[in-house]
């Protein structure tokens, strides 16, 4: 289920680029080029991407957490992917994986951040 709603996310992502990237139909003119976009990811503020991060960790977690899992293997590929982290970089993320494991403090946000999202077991 996760990993079909995440391919289906990616699938709307690429269509949506390869949609952008035509120009414009029926223009048999020139076709406008225009400038690449800065990313959004550079005109976040570092606190921000952090809370994308932790949010977006917490969500996927919490969501392969409620799911049953008869095969081993399965559930360990599901905690393995890699959840969407709306506007970070590849490089931004692998810098916050890297700081879940190296920087206690963050850790504990993050553990912070799964508990109010998952809700505590009664």
């Amino acid at each position: 289920m996760i990993r079909s709603r995440a391919l289906l996310a990616v699938a709307a992502l690429a269509l949506t680029a390869g949609l952008c990237a035509c120009g414009k139909s029926g223009n048999s003119t020139k076709t406008e080029m225009q400038a690449p976009k800065p990313s959004p990811s550079a005109s976040l503020t570092q606190d921000r991407r952090e809370t994308i991060f932790l949010d977006a960790t917490a969500q996927h977690l919490c969501s392969v957490q409620s799911q049953v899992y008869t095969d081993p293997a399965a559930m360990a590929s599901a905690y393995a992917s890699r959840p969407i982290y709306t506007d970070l970089t590849a490089a931004q993320v692998d810098a916050f994986q890297q700081q879940v494991v190296s920087d206690p403090a963050f850790a504990d946000r993050l553990t912070q951040r799964i508990q109010a999202t998952c809700g505590t077991a009664k």
